[in-house]
């Protein structure tokens, strides 16, 4: 008896850590790929003494990239499983810059943010888009990946990349 309790008790934890992983409205769990984002940080400018935000980080491996350049990178994400993993690989790379937070990406302020990388669906780029004008400054670079805002122009495209200043 005592077995099959501990059993179900493994298997509802397992359950609920996967629904936990898998767990998001604003886009579904959908790494970058790595081989992208060397060009694509070149071409923001990111480097040491700025400051990237991811919003909807994952898995962290946009940040954890970005922190690896010598910039302070945050993530934004609303699943706790995704943010205790990020946290433990960054310890683990040793990326004490690499910063990441639990919460709702249309809760934050985003004005210290010099480039800004998003990669979610259309519906939340729509609910970025004028927050983001009225929190970053003239100078500050949003990436969006696949997807593009309505009613902003992009000074420039790499593969599915499409970059904005503000």
């Amino acid at each position: 008896m005592d077995s099959i309790f501990i059993l179900t008790l493994f298997l509802l934890l397992v359950c609920f850590l996967a629904l936990s992983w898998f767990a998001g409205t604003d886009a579904p769990f959908i790494p970058t790929k790595m081989h992208s984002l060397q060009s694509i940080f070149k071409r923001a400018g990111l480097k040491k003494g700025k400051n990237f935000y991811e919003l909807g980080s994952g898995d962290g491996r946009v940040v954890l990239k970005a922190a690896a350049t010598g910039a302070q990178a945050y993530g934004i994400e609303q699943s706790w499983l995704r943010v205790w993993f990020s946290r433990y690989q960054a310890s683990k790379l040793k990326l004490p810059n690499a910063h990441f937070f639990h919460g709702n990406i249309f809760d934050r302020s985003y004005y210290p943010a010099d480039i800004v990388y998003i990669y979610l669906l259309p519906k939340a780029l729509d609910k970025l888009e004028g927050k983001l004008k009225k929190e970053l400054n003239k100078r500050s670079v949003v990436i969006t990946q696949t997807y593009h805002f309505k009613n902003w122009q992009p000074f420039t495209k790499i593969n599915n990349f499409y970059f904005y200043r503000v």
